[in-house]
């Protein structure tokens, strides 16, 4: 689990990979800004995305030094993805007329909303693909300087555990570090969410966020409410709300993964104390938790219906609100 294998230090944490992948929030936002910006130098090369990359270039051309800058040692996101899809290829782990789009989903980390396609440092990739053997996953790792992780797993199958009655599904690691950031910009300014991306499920930072924007409208009804987020995931919507003007927030999460993972964001985020945690199912609360709250968030996976989940925290929280 993501919390046995990060160190409590903050100021050295470090994950499975033994490099200091997990940074606190002043250290992250240091370099964000240029992080995935090209220099004057850079390359402006790109590829079509849906188009057979065989058509658009030899696939021997496609090295670790193809169209890297010699100043700042980036390379265009579709040059990376080209050369992960080269070896794939080359592996025969996807067909030859294959392009861009089909290799792998791609998540920059640490992530944060841009306004243009990123310009890679190294390590600063993770994909997941549906099909891909040990061996090649081994080699886009050594050969592509800019993946941090190579993860097995379908993007359509919910991550993680769906309900009490379904059984955790996880993807599979296959190289490298799944460790990522998101850095979610609020109006309480950026809150980083750091998760195991073999375990949990995928956000995405962005200026606009739909469930934040509906915390911080319910938050303006009270002045120092007391929050139950009853299925918390990494811990987002609880952490900003303590950032907001919760007196407390108990997070829950039936998912271990979730809570672990909750604790060292926290910890990221600079809070110490005015919350709890709870690995329980949502069901169990009534009997577990000894008083009342003022908000119970029910955040839930697409799909899921809720209704059992609202009548249970009701008897615990005044209000109840569908994520």
């Amino acid at each position: 689990m993501l919390y046995n294998y990060l160190k409590t230090n903050i100021k050295n944490m470090k994950c499975q990979c033994d490099e200091n992948c997990i940074e606190n929030l002043d250290e992250l936002l240091k370099t964000i800004d240029e992080k995935y910006t090209p220099c004057k130098e850079c390359s402006k090369k790109t590829f079509k995305k849906a188009m057979p990359l065989r058509k658009q270039i030899k696939l021997e051309k496609l090295t670790t030094q193809y169209e890297r800058c010699p100043t700042c040692n980036k390379r265009h996101i579709d040059v990376v993805m080209a050369h992960v899809l080269k070896i794939m290829i080359e592996n025969e782990q996807i067909i030859k007329t294959a392009s861009i789009r089909k290799a792998a989903m791609p998540l920059i980390t640490p992530a944060i909303e841009l306004t243009q396609p990123p310009y890679l440092p190294e390590r600063s990739l993770v994909i997941i693909t549906p099909q891909i053997d040990l061996k090649t996953s081994q080699q886009i790792y050594e050969q592509v300087p800019e993946i941090k992780a190579v993860i097995k797993g379908d993007i359509n199958q919910t991550l993680g555990i769906k309900d009490e009655n379904t059984q955790k599904h996880n993807y599979q690691l296959m190289s490298g570090c799944p460790i990522r950031c998101d850095i979610q910009k609020t109006d309480k300014g950026y809150i980083p969410i750091y998760k195991d991306q073999s375990k949990l499920h995928i956000e995405y930072a962005k200026s606009n966020n739909e469930k934040i924007e509906q915390i911080s409208q319910i938050l303006t009804n009270y002045e120092n409410p007391k929050i139950i987020d009853a299925m918390c995931g990494p811990g987002t919507l609880g952490i900003y709300a303590l950032k907001n003007n919760a007196q407390k927030v108990l997070f829950n999460d039936i998912n271990s993964d979730s809570t672990n993972t909750t604790q060292i964001n926290l910890k990221i985020n600079n809070i110490t104390d005015n919350y709890e945690i709870m690995n329980e199912n949502i069901l169990d609360l009534p009997n577990l938790v000894d008083e009342k709250y003022d908000i119970g968030f029910i955040d839930a996976f697409p799909g899921i219906d809720v209704d059992k989940y609202v009548n249970c925290l009701k008897k615990i929280c005044n209000e109840v609100i569908i994520i």
